[in-house]
Formats: C-alpha cells, structure tokens, sequence
C-alpha cells in the first residue's frame, strides 16, 4: 500500500464516477459495474507500487477488467449453450445434489475402498495413519485408493463403472 487513506480516498472520489460510467458503458449491469470498478480500486490499494498517472491507471483497468468479465460472461454462456444447461432453479439444493452424487458414486466402491478414502479424503488422514487404523498394510491402501480413484475416474469420464 504505497497510498496514504487521505490521498486514496481522494483518488476514488475523483475517480469512481467516470470509472462507473465507463463501466456501465461497457457491461450495461450496475451490479457487474459496481464489482469491477470497486476491484479496480481494491487492486490499486493493495498494490505495492505507486502508480505515476493513477486516474490513467484506473480508466485503462476498469475498461479492461470490464472486457475480461464480458469474455467470461460469454464464455460462460456459450458453455451453457453448447451443454444444453439451464440455470438451477431458485429452489436448488446444491448441498443435497452433492450428497446425492457422493452417494452414487460411493455405490462404485467396495466396502473398503470406500472406508479408505474417506479415511484420506475426508478426515484427513495419511497413509501410514489409515493403515493403522484399519490393521492393514500401507501397500494395501494404497491400492485400494487406486482402484478406487480408476473407477471413479471411469465412471466420470465414460459414466460406466
């Protein structure tokens, strides 16, 4: 932070206005506008430099921190579109779809191997410290988490297991 708060505040209110109009000129959503200039000017204070021209610096970083949001915005929806996706309903329970995902894909796995991943995975857990509480082999979970990740990976990759 190379601004002291008494010239940066100076800076935003000189600088807000005409970063917002440009903004809005270009995404056409005050929202999306609002998030971009206020990242511009969040960028600007965390920086370590101290620009010469900062009104410049600002105008330059709003237009094209607003033109890599529009790409992404389009990118996006071309994603959407090529896949056919519609965006989840407001009602959307996206902590019950993935418990529902981890369910099935948990069918795929034996007993074991389902025991020894959620020993790493979900508790954290290493190797060494699986093995012994399970009283097997470090060689065997590894293994196990092998054939685990393949048919996760098939199941993923071709939707067969």
């Amino acid at each position: 932070m190379q601004y002291t708060e008494t010239e940066f505040e100076t800076l935003y209110t000189e600088c807000f206005p005409p970063s917002m109009k440009l903004a809005m000129s270009l995404l056409h959503e005050e929202d999306e506008a609002r998030d971009v200039v206020h990242e511009v000017f969040l960028r600007l204070w965390e920086s370590d430099t101290k620009v010469n021209n900062p009104t410049a610096y600002i105008i330059r970083s709003v237009r094209n921190t607003s033109i890599n949001r529009i790409r992404s915005l389009q990118t996006r929806d071309k994603v959407r579109q090529k896949l056919m996706l519609e965006p989840p309903p407001e009602d959307y329970d996206l902590e019950q779809r993935n418990e529902d995902v981890v369910t099935a894909v948990c069918k795929l796995l034996t007993a074991r191997e389902q025991e020894i991943v959620e020993k790493i995975y979900t508790e954290g857990k290493s190797y060494k410290e699986t093995a012994a509480l399970l009283g097997v082999s470090v060689s065997a979970v590894n293994k196990n988490i092998v054939a685990a990740l393949k048919k996760l990976r098939m199941h993923f990759k071709t939707g067969k297991s």
